[in-house]
């Protein structure tokens, strides 16, 4: 009918829009219920958050007193990832018992996490440290609003005590008083709970129960003005002072003096590390009892007027200056033992009957405050000098001594148009001293400007003088310079030192931060008087082309006689190396000095599987051929030790996952699978004694007999066709493989008379070879692919290269003497894409050079035998690891 269809469609969109509105209704309450919830979820985290933020409190009240030290840092995760980069660090854990720490630095610096901007967002906060009696620690951590997560976790260890579970060690006591977190740390439990926007941990329940209390007066205002005064450094850390000068200069000639003193507070201890620079400064407030003592530390330190006339070859100084001779003897001569002042009564008394002039008038008359001892570049003999307080006094006493008998004074020294007077003593008094052990100094001397200058040396007593008259000081140079940076001229004590040339006392030490101090060859240091209080004052840094510097910790010793280089390879990320010791297998991790080791049924071999960089297998064997398959801990891998009876002619290989052993009842190869099948290869014309060589592509071995024959063999065994070759001579070391590892690659052997021989995989000789080389060669040569060249070292130490084509590019004469057992080693240790080449052999030193065969600086360094590459520090620079003569393991620092 008409105007029906339009009625019908009205009523479909009516009742469709009926069905829609529901639908909508439901979506719109639900979006509602979501925002709110949302919503009350983002206000209680926004609420969660400012309670954290506002509800704070200072780390410092939470501190007991009775600390030894107190440290305060402004940013952990900075100091942290600063502290990771310095090698100072190494050496500061250096020391026995400290190999765990060590491990977890150089592990620590290689971790991802610590570099990235998470890190350094949830890292970025204060953190206070102290240690009390028992080596006991508490440790506070300002987190902010971090803390609003610390907030939750009561609440989830109640909900869900199954998550905690899965951390090892670690729970929640909500029952104990008051209710915390315990982390079972090996045999060490820590106590871990939040106090408002504070993370408190601590080695003690005692500590920890007065942490959470606080202290009801605040922080301790000797503290707080501690912790707010700017440091030098960027570590400040308050420290009893006798711990903290038991790490500086305890055992040291300020001993004495030190213990006449009493120290009534903590000291204050800036330290900073970088790699360019160390810089230590400490502030010990000072009483003494003894009134003379307490004389000379109420005297306000001054710049020496000898810093201005010190030459500028001067290479190191020690000067005192703190007081005039007859002052020091009487305030410390109590402290120094009746032995001493026997000493000084017989040297007295000789004086008087000598010349009638005590010491008193004989020296401590006319001498300044002033006095010390300087080395000059320029010569190895040491310049004494003392400022001259009284010329006068310094007249009489020196025409007193030289109208005597007994010495007098020799002028006949000229040096250029001067004139150097010598003290000399007559022939009857040298001979009579000479006899007690006695050796009488005869010096030159020189008084000029105010100062008297005595050394051995008349020639360069005159040059250090003509020196400092022409303006040219050490003050001006920038070794002083760059060394004294941060270190104030006024001074009791100074010292400027360059390891090179001397090594003061507080760099002697075996504790950590002595080790550290070596790391940096040059510096100054100083002992600086003011109100009552002694300021310690050292800055060092490194001398510019140094030799190669040996890695904190090392070297280490191996344990017993070392019977072959180490190897290398890593665990797990840990650098490993191994060695064999008669019939003992060695391992040990290189970053903790953590120890394994393994026994064998006679003297062997030790060799590695490795994969992806990792150690696979520790393989092992035995002169007597029992074959020992280790996991990188020297634990045993099942079905092995293997028994074969087969007798061990020369050092074994890996290839494809399997052991491969020259062995000499049936001259072959033995193959030694990892499921300890054993399978050989075809017969030898005589045993092997030599390394067999491997590649990708095929096996080489070359027995040593009268008619040395080359074989090469594919990787089952099987001689390929046309081989063995005969050598013209007999054969002198293992062969190697050349060129590219497929089988267009090239097989190279050298005979002991020199013929270096080099093969196509068809048996022919490569153009070029063989070539003539004079002298006598018993070291196998090495292929050098960034370098295309190969490498020979004769016995009479000259070391060649060798181009593909046969040609001498290029020849070098070593220094160390001919010398039998000499090895080459060509490795790219700084990734340049070119290898270095590395040479022992001829005593305890490693030489080094490029591939032009220019010396390398730093080489030679201690060490025999072939070296290893790894990174040991975690630097991502690889480190040598070498084989002492005194049997060590050596690590040098990569470049």
């Amino acid at each position: 009918m008409p105007g029906t269809e339009p009625q019908e469609q009205s009523t479909q969109e009516t009742m469709t829009g009926r069905t829609r509105r529901p639908a909508l209704r439901v979506i719109r309450i639900t979006a509602i219920v979501m925002g709110i919830a949302l919503g009350i979820i983002l206000v209680a985290i926004a609420t969660l958050l400012l309670v954290s933020v506002l509800v704070r409190s200072d780390p410092a009240a939470h501190m007991p007193d009775g600390f030894n030290a107190y440290a305060s840092v402004p940013n952990a995760g900075t100091l942290l990832k600063d502290a990771l980069d310095v090698k100072a660090l190494d050496a500061i854990l250096s020391n026995p018992g400290l190999g765990s720490a060590r491990a977890l630095v150089r592990s620590l610096r290689s971790a991802p996490f610590l570099r990235s901007k998470i890190f350094d967002r949830l890292a970025g906060v204060r953190l206070d440290a102290a240690i009390y009696e028992g080596d006991e620690f508490l440790a506070v951590a300002s987190l902010g609003y971090r803390s609003a997560a610390l907030r939750l976790l009561p609440l989830l260890a109640r909900i869900a005590p199954g998550r905690l579970a899965k951390v090892p060690g670690f729970s929640f006591e909500a029952k104990r008083e008051p209710a915390r977190f315990e982390l079972l740390a090996g045999e060490t439990t820590l106590y871990l709970e939040r106090y408002k926007d504070l993370l408190i941990v601590s080695s003690s329940e005692e500590l920890f129960k007065k942490a959470l209390d606080g202290r009801s007066d605040g922080v301790d205002p000797a503290l707080k003005t501690a912790l707010k005064s700017p440091g030098s450094g960027s570590l400040r850390v308050l420290v009893d002072p006798v711990l903290a000068l038991s790490g500086i200069v305890r055992d040291g000639p300020l001993d004495p003096l030190l213990g006449m003193m009493n120290f009534p507070a903590l000291a204050v201890l800036d330290l900073s590390l970088a790699d360019e620079r160390i810089t230590v400064s400490l502030a010990l407030p000072a009483e003494t009892e003894d009134p003379n003592l307490s004389a000379l530390l109420g005297r306000r330190s001054r710049t020496p007027s000898i810093l201005s006339r010190l030459p500028e070859s001067a290479s190191y100084f020690s000067l005192l200056s703190a007081g005039r001779p007859g002052e020091l003897w009487t305030a410390l001569s109590p402290a120094l033992g009746a032995e001493l002042a026997s000493s000084y009564k017989k040297a007295d008394d000789a004086s008087r009957a000598a010349w009638g002039l005590g010491l008193e008038d004989l020296l401590f008359s006319w001498m300044g405050d002033e006095m010390g001892v300087y080395g000059s570049s320029l010569g190895t003999d040491p310049v004494f000098f003392s400022s001259i307080a009284d010329e006068k006094a310094r007249r009489i006493a020196f025409d007193t001594v030289f109208d005597s008998p007994l010495v007098s004074r020799d002028t006949s020294a000229l040096v250029g148009k001067a004139r150097i007077p010598r003290i000399v003593f007559p022939r009857f008094l040298r001979a009579f001293l000479s006899s007690l052990g006695i050796r009488l100094v005869e010096p030159f001397y020189l008084v000029e400007d105010g100062f008297l200058y005595a050394s051995s040396s008349a020639e360069l007593l005159s040059a250090c003088v003509e020196e400092a008259r022409a303006a040219r000081l050490l003050v001006k140079t920038d070794d002083w310079k760059e060394g004294s940076r941060g270190v104030s001229p006024e001074s009791s004590v100074s010292i400027f030192y360059s390891l090179d040339r001397s090594a003061p006392f507080f760099v002697r030490g075996s504790s950590g931060l002595a080790s550290a101090l070596r790391l940096y060859g040059r510096g100054v240091a100083s002992i600086r008087l003011s109100n009552g209080s002694i300021r310690l004052e050292l800055s060092a840094v490194p001398i510019k082309g140094a030799a190669s510097l040996s890695l904190p910790g090392f070297p280490v010793a191996a344990g017993g006689r070392m019977n072959s280089d180490p190897i290398v390879g890593r665990a797990k990320a840990a650098p490993m190396a191994y060695w064999t010791s008669a019939s003992r297998i060695m391992g040990i991790d290189l970053s903790s000095g953590a120890r394994y080791e393994a026994v064998m049924d006679e003297a062997g071999w030790v060799t590695l599987d490795m994969s992806d960089d990792e150690i696979d297998v520790v393989w092992a064997i035995s002169e007597r051929g029992t074959v020992y398959a280790f996991d990188a801990q020297l634990a045993v891998i099942e079905g092995f030790p293997l028994v074969t009876g087969q007798r061990v002619s020369g050092p074994p290989a890996v290839s494809a996952g399997r052991l491969i052993v020259p062995v000499s009842s049936e001259p072959a190869l033995m193959f030694v699978a990892k499921d300890a099948s054993i399978r050989f290869s075809d017969t030898f014309a005589a045993k092997s004694r030599t390394r067999p060589a491997v590649s990708s592509y095929a096996l080489a071995a070359l027995p040593r007999s009268f008619d040395s024959e080359l074989y090469l063999m594919d990787l089952a065994g099987s001689v390929l066709p046309g081989w063995p070759v005969l050598l013209p001579t007999i054969a002198s070391a293992a062969p190697i493989f050349a060129g590219a590892d497929t089988v267009e690659g090239m097989l190279t052997a050298i005979t002991e008379a020199g013929s270096l021989l080099v093969y196509r995989p068809d048996a022919q000789a490569a153009p070029g070879f063989p070539l003539e080389l004079v002298g006598s060669f018993d070291a196998e040569p090495v292929w050098a692919p960034g370098w295309r060249s190969f490498f020979v070292l004769s016995v009479e130490g000259r070391l060649s290269r060798i181009g593909i084509d046969g040609s001498i590019i290029a020849q070098t004469d070593m220094r160390r003497g001919s010398a039998r057992g000499g090895s080459i080693v060509a490795f790219d240790a700084d990734g340049d894409g070119r290898e270095e080449l590395y040479v022992s052999g001829g005593g305890d030193a490693l030489y080094a050079f490029s591939g032009d065969l220019y010396p390398l600086p730093g080489y030679p360094v201690p060490g025999s035998g072939s070296p290893a590459f790894i990174d040991i520090d975690a630097d991502g620079r690889l480190d040598l690891v070498e084989r002492g003569a005194d049997d060590t393991i050596r690590a040098y620092a990569g470049r």
